[in-house]
């Protein structure tokens, strides 16, 4: 590097020091707090709550209506590109 009459500027310094973080413990507390400042009637709802959204996700009602929905965004598709191949008088040789 050639001779300058200015100083280079030095780079900056950074001092980080990580803290340790433990997801686990953090949330195991939070479950202690939880139950313990919940009371009894608390405590079932919660329970009968999960129990009612676990059985709503296997409901097949859901499973057959996105069935039906995407068959019929495929018959959508297939009938605008029979329309565009009429249209345009494309054949397939």
């Amino acid at each position: 590097m050639p001779p300058s009459f200015f100083k280079p500027q030095k780079n900056r310094k950074f001092s980080y020091t990580p803290r340790y973080y433990d997801e686990r413990k953090e949330r195991l507390e939070k479950l202690k707090k939880q139950y313990n400042d919940d009371s009894k009637a608390n405590i079932e709802a919660r329970i009968r709550g999960k129990i009612s959204r676990k059985s709503a996700r296997k409901s097949p009602g859901l499973f057959a209506n996105a069935n039906l929905r995407t068959f019929i965004i495929i018959g959508i598709l297939i009938i605008i590109v029979y329309y565009f191949l009429k249209k345009y008088n494309i054949t397939f040789e």
